[in-house]
C-alpha cells in the first residue's frame, strides 16, 4: 500500500489528477486480464490511452530447496501502451476470452501473507509464504481444458488459432510449451518461445514475449497474434488481435 500502479505513476511524474491508476491481480494472467480491461475501456470511450504494465520478482518468493519452482522462474517487467487505431489502422482486439477452474487452484500456491496467515497471526511454518506448484497436476488441467477453450476464442475471432502469425505464450514450463506446440493446432513455429533466457516471469512473461516478437521482426503491423495465459486458479485467459 499504496498500489503498484500509484507507485508507477509517483515514479513517472504523473501530475495529480491526470490518471486513474489500478492495480489487477490475476496471478500469470495478469497483464492478459488488464489488456482485456483496457481495451474494452478504450473501444466503449471511457479511456483514451492505457498503459498496461507487468512486473513481477518471482525470486523474492522462491523456495530453493524445491528446484522445479526455483529453477523455472524469472524476474521481469513489461508493458504495452493501448489506444484507440485510426479509421484506416487495421489494428484491433479481434477476440479476447478468459475463465477459471477453481478446482485446481491448490496446484500453483503461497498460503501465507494476505489476511489468514501473516505478522500478526504467522504460520506454524515459515515456508508458507513461498511458492508451492504440482506442475504435473496443473497441466493435467491445462490438457483437460484448454482446446475448448481456445475453440471458443476461435468462434468469437473468425480466426483459427493456426492461422495467426504468431503465438505469444506464457512462458510457463517446457513441457507446458511443448504442449502447446503439439496439442492444441497452433503452428509450432510460429509460438514464440523465450524459457530459456528469461524464465517463467509470471505476469511478465505475455508481455516480454510480446516484445521479443515485435523486436526479432516476427510480428509486423498487419499481422496476427495470439496472446495465451495459463495460471494459478486454474486461470486461463487469451486475446486475439492485428497488430
Amino acid at each position: 500500500m499504496p498500489t503498484t500502479a500509484v507507485l508507477t505513476a509517483a515514479h513517472l511524474g504523473v501530475p495529480g489528477g491526470r490518471v486513474a491508476a489500478l492495480d489487477v491481480n490475476a496471478s500469470c494472467v495478469g497483464f492478459l486480464t488488464a489488456l482485456d480491461l483496457a481495451s474494452a475501456a478504450v473501444a466503449v470511450g471511457r479511456w483514451e490511452r492505457v498503459a498496461v504494465v507487468a512486473t513481477e520478482i518471482a525470486s523474492k518468493g522462491l523456495d530453493h530447496r524445491e528446484v522445479e519452482g526455483s529453477a523455472l522462474f524469472g524476474d521481469g517487467a513489461a508493458a504495452v501502451v493501448v489506444g484507440a487505431a485510426a479509421p484506416d489502422d487495421g489494428s484491433a482486439v479481434l477476440a479476447s476470452a478468459s475463465g477459471v477452474w477453481p478446482e485446481a487452484r491448490s496446484a500453483c500456491r503461497i498460503d501465507a501473507g494476505g489476511t489468514r496467515f501473516n505478522v500478526t497471526t504467522p504460520p506454524d511454518d515459515p515456508s508458507a509464504y513461498l511458492f508451492r506448484m504440482d506442475g504435473a497436476a496443473l497441466l493435467r488441467q491445462v490438457a483437460r481444458h484448454l482446446p475448448g477453450f481456445l475453440r471458443d476464442l476461435e468462434e468469437r475471432a473468425g480466426l483459427g488459432v493456426a492461422e495467426v502469425d504468431v503465438v505469444v505464450p506464457h512462458q510457463a514450463s517446457a513441457v507446458g510449451l511443448r504442449y502447446l506446440r503439439e496439442r492444441v493446432g497452433v503452428q509450432p513455429d510460429a509460438v514464440v518461445d523465450i524459457l530459456a533466457d528469461h524464465g517463467n516471469q509470471v505476469s511478465a512473461s505475455v508481455p516480454t514475449a510480446l516484445h521479443h516478437a515485435v523486436t526479432s521482426g516476427r510480428l509486423r503491423r498487419g499481422g496476427t497474434a495470439l496472446l495465451l495465459g495459463t495460471g494459478a486458479g486454474l486461470a486461463l485467459s487469451a486475446t486475439m488481435l492485428r497488430y
